[in-house]
């Protein structure tokens, strides 16, 4: 979304628990096409149908004990506690634009007109989204640069269409249900917010994804200009020991968890996928300082889950 929606959101308190990474996981819906992906990695994941097939373009993270959140730092980060995450794989890269331009295109339930049929949704429609694509039942689901200048999506003869330059750059302007709904296209969910630090801090509880080694150009993309994203290749150095990349840096990443005050509790009701309260994104953005590459943040700003956003883009997770 435009400047006009950057609104700094405070998240809540804190304190401890043991919680499993997810309590809800998506359907196994499949999508009429496989999205396009970005180079595999040697750790790909088996397959869930247990056969140990790779799952193109995911990666497995082991059953563990991860620490979540710290002591030393902003209430919202606190307490430090451990969450025992049962395994489950997580994509290597976030989403592109030509992936989800891909998923649009072939999605039937999309309706690619401009404002879309308000009339069956009865929650909040975001005033100035007023031209977004929405499923059929009038939910928001994403921006087309028709109507707003941050979307790297087109609309052309009835199709949707990447600008020039954005292929492989981190879909932006993607509401909270366009994300949930893509994942569950696949076969997959999003992250909860335990799942996605425990990928990006590992058992070991790593400062940052690539190990302890302050944040750089060769490993995150932040400090930049307003919309001045990367490819989500662009930065190997950033990746963790198991092959996930781009956690920190280039855009935040919605999760499926709720704004809600640590310690994480997967039961507590912060994983409802029905709510309409605000949900927690993770991982920093191209126009932040290095301070905010740490992944024990959970302070991103504009995570109204009814509106696109310039700064917050998303990756999918599977249960194993």
């Amino acid at each position: 979304m435009n400047r006009r929606s950057q609104v700094k959101t405070l998240i809540a308190m804190a304190a401890i628990v043991t919680a499993g990474c997810t309590t809800q996981s998506a359907s196994q819906d499949t999508a009429s096409t496989t999205p396009v992906q970005p180079p595999a990695t040697t750790n790909a994941a088996p397959s869930p149908s247990g056969q140990g097939q790779p799952r193109p373009g995911m990666v497995l993270i082991p059953a563990g004990n991860y620490p979540l959140g710290r002591d030393d730092g902003p209430a919202e980060e606190r307490p430090a506690h451990q969450v025992a995450i049962r395994p489950y794989y997580i994509d290597a890269y976030p989403v592109t634009t030509q992936q989800y331009v891909d998923w649009a295109n072939t999605h039937t339930n999309l309706v690619n007109a401009r404002g879309g049929d308000r009339r069956r949704w009865d929650g909040p429609l975001h005033p100035a989204e007023s031209d977004a694509v929405r499923d059929q039942n009038g939910r928001e689901i994403f921006t087309t640069d028709d109507s707003d200048d941050d979307s790297r999506v087109l609309r052309r003869d009835g199709r949707f269409a990447v600008e020039q330059g954005f292929a492989d750059h981190p879909v932006t302007e993607v509401y909270w249900w366009g994300a949930h709904l893509y994942c569950q296209a696949r076969g997959a969910r999003l992250l909860t917010e335990a799942g996605w630090e425990a990928a990006a801090r590992g058992t070991e509880g790593r400062t940052y994804p690539w190990g302890n080694e302050a944040p750089n150009d060769s490993r995150a993309q932040f400090g930049k200009r307003y919309g001045e994203t990367s490819p989500v290749t662009a930065h190997p150095a950033g990746a963790t020991p198991q092959g996930v990349y781009d956690l920190v840096g280039n855009l935040y990443e919605w999760t499926s968890s709720l704004d809600r005050p640590y310690p994480y509790v997967a039961n507590d009701g912060r994983e409802d996928l029905l709510s309409r309260d605000l949900r927690i994104t993770r991982g920093g953005a191209h126009d932040e300082r290095a301070a905010n590459m740490r992944p024990t943040d959970r302070d991103g700003y504009s995570r109204d889950p009814f509106a696109g956003h310039h700064h917050i883009g998303f990756r999918c997770g599977a249960d194993a």
